[in-house]
């Protein structure tokens, strides 16, 4: 023995009475009496088996073996593997022959210490002291003793809440572990760990992240109730679903998120007709100006691909809301909205039949002079302005009308058309409008916008950001469907989403309040945290993965591409699920992070579905853990929670 490593000296006659030693297996090791009082150190170190290790007499052993073989290959006639493997040894001989070595590694020591006045089991991760091997006594934890090792907590002032998440399982083969009745050693961890830090799923596809990450919203919508119930808030859930498998049930786990309730649990998606009320339409109303930030946050992310950096840089610092108590500013805005609808229309995006909320037909208002709108009247050959209050409304009929009109007048010096453009709104729109810059160099302008068209609703009443919001400070669960839609749609969406959550989350930060805890799950991770997307502190995913922790946002990331994600991001990374990976790169990288890499070649090896190795916040080691499936019996615990009736579990066979 050394301060890291331990050669345990076994029997096979030992093993087969343990239920057989697997590689990982933990093991404990005392210098103490095992039953009854000692005089040695009331300590106890944890092993784990690496591999085997060479005894001193082990060349003489193998000699031994082999001399004995070479006698029975001699003297029998009979050369098959029956008659030369049946070797007859003496006793003394077999006996020396059956001891092996095991190559262990120390992870460290439990000892009682007292903690606030009270004798509790301690655990440090190293030894302080050891003794001749000799006096060691080596012992295989199982049953209840082994779940305990499994699920045993680093001490915390924090919140704990155990619940189970799986068994223990040292190997693909599990056989010898049923037959011994040693593969149900639960493991379970504190939830707390999971909320307002990051986690992250690792392991090719159809290896159960899609199942853990089920498992631990199930798990964390409960302890928002129990929240709840207790008059604290509760916890909001926002699930990016980019294959509809948390809110449609599926023939790999055989339920849904959805399943644990339409009063917890909403779903936005495309082509939502509002027939049932949990699930809501995903579209944006481009000619709604209560919209108009999330609108022009798509508009500029789509043409960011145009050549002219400058209008478009223009268009995307700027403001198209109206300023409450601000004419001035209020008056731009609408002017800057009226040239940008035009464009909306000229790239043919449906027109609303009324205006929001009311049942007037649908029309764009604007502040216009006088001496303005007499010209454009002129020009048209008719009057297309209607007042309404302070202001005039034009019809959408009218509108790509008047604006050529108002360009068309200011090109012939007209200075009431000058003026009225002379705004950074209108001016970085209008090449967009046009598909021309003021250098008269062609863009795409409004045909970029055409790509776009499958965000819009015109029947949508409300930002579904917004809404998506109000329901996460509800400590409902949102997922969001994005099964159905192009790539580019869906990651555009996605960012419009993530980006109104930032904004809301540091305006509640900054005012001196805390923000309403809501964790947050990412699929396909390496797409959305490569390293060379980090170094843009623009970018809405590496804001979101460098400022969570302070604005109450926990994080789930998958990825079966851990060399992807940015090494910041795993750096920061609390709780780690990782599954099968087929390739030394990717185990390479994740080798830099706690011991993983003594687990190596096992995670190349073990194909198994939700065989993970598991190292949480509170845990002090890694486990090897088969998940449990998630399935109707803990959607009907997560019901539980929030007082609602179970639903039937199905039927066997």
């Amino acid at each position: 023995m050394n301060y890291s490593e331990a050669i345990v000296l076994t029997h096979d006659t030992w093993k087969t009475h343990a239920g057989g030693i697997p590689q990982f297996a933990y093991l404990i090791a005392t210098a103490r009496k095992v039953d009854g009082e000692s005089q040695d150190d009331d300590e106890v170190l944890l092993l784990r088996v690496e591999g085997t290790a060479p005894l001193a007499m082990e060349s003489d052993l193998h000699a031994v073996r082999e001399e004995a073989l070479r006698t029975a290959l001699s003297q029998n006639a009979d050369p098959s593997p029956s008659m030369v493997l049946d070797v007859k040894l003496d006793p003394f001989t077999r006996n020396r022959v059956s001891f092996t070595g095991l190559r262990c590694r120390i992870l460290g020591t439990f000892f009682e210490d007292d903690r606030d006045g009270k004798r509790e089991i301690a655990y440090g991760a190293d030894v302080d002291n050891f003794y001749a091997t000799s006096t060691y006594r080596v012992l295989k934890p199982v049953g209840e003793g082994l779940s305990y090792i499994a699920s045993y907590l680093k001490p915390s002032d924090g919140p704990v809440d155990l619940v189970q998440i799986g068994h223990v399982r040292y190997s693909a083969t599990t056989r010898r572990a049923k037959a011994s009745k040693q593969a149900d050693a639960a493991v379970k961890v504190n939830i707390h760990d999971f909320i307002g830090n990051k986690t992250g799923l690792l392991g090719m596809t159809r290896t159960g992240k899609s199942n853990t990450a089920k498992i631990v919203i199930a798990r964390t919508f409960a302890v928002s109730e129990q929240r709840r119930a207790a008059g604290k808030a509760p916890i909001g859930q926002l699930i990016f679903d980019p294959q509809g498998e948390y809110a449609n049930p599926n023939t790999q786990d055989g339920t849904e998120v959805a399943a644990i309730g339409e009063r917890h649990v909403r779903i936005f998606k495309f082509g939502a007709d509002g027939s049932q009320a949990h699930v809501r339409p995903l579209g944006i109303n481009f000619y709604d100006p209560d919209q108009i930030e999330a609108v022009q946050g798509l508009i500029a992310d789509k043409l960011r691909s145009d050549g002219s950096a400058g209008y478009v840089n223009d268009f995307a610092a700027t403001h198209f809301t109206d300023v409450a108590g601000d004419y001035s500013q209020t008056t731009r805005a609408q002017r800057g909205r009226l040239i940008l609808y035009a464009a909306l229309l000229r790239a043919d995006f449906k027109v609303p039949q009324k205006n929001a909320g009311t049942n007037v037909p649908y029309s764009v208002l604007v502040s216009i002079k006088a001496d303005l709108r007499a010209e454009i009247t002129r020009v048209l050959g008719r009057d297309p302005f209607r007042q309404a209050g302070k202001q005039w409304s034009v019809r959408a009929d009218d509108v790509r009308g008047v604006v050529d009109s108002i360009i068309s007048l200011r090109e012939g010096g007209n200075a009431h058309a000058a003026d009225f453009c002379d705004d950074i709104r209108w001016q970085s729109t209008e090449p967009i409008y046009t598909g021309q810059t003021s250098g008269s160099s062609r863009v795409r302008g409004w045909r970029n916008l055409i790509d776009l068209k499958d965000f819009h609703n015109e029947d949508t009443q409300r930002d579904p950001a917004f809404e998506i919001y109000d329901h996460l400070k509800d400590g409902r669960i949102v997922i969001v469907d994005l099964h159905v839609g192009s790539p580019p749609i869906v990651r555009a969406l996605s960012e419009s989403i993530t980006r109104r959550l930032l904004a809301v989350q540091t305006r509640v930060f900054t005012s001196g309040a805390t923000p309403p805890a809501i964790q947050v799950m990412l699929e396909e991770a390496h797409n959305l945290f490569a390293a060379d997307r980090y170094k843009d502190d623009g970018d809405v995913w590496v804001r979101l993965a460098k400022e969570a922790s302070k604005l109450n946002l926990g994080m789930t990331y998958a990825t079966q591409e851990v060399s992807g994600v940015a090494h910041q991001v795993k750096a920061n990374t609390a709780n780690w699920v990782v599954a099968h990976l087929n390739n030394t790169k990717e185990v390479q990288e994740l080798s830099k992070f706690y011991d993983f890499a003594s687990f190596g070649e096992s995670i190349i090896a073990s194909e198994d579905k939700g065989y993970v190795r598991l190292k949480t916040l509170s845990s002090p080691y890694i486990i090897p853990v088969q998940i449990e499936r998630y399935d109707r019996a803990l959607v009907n615990e997560a019901r539980a929670a929030a007082g609602d009736p179970p639903l039937p579990l199905p039927v066997e066979g």
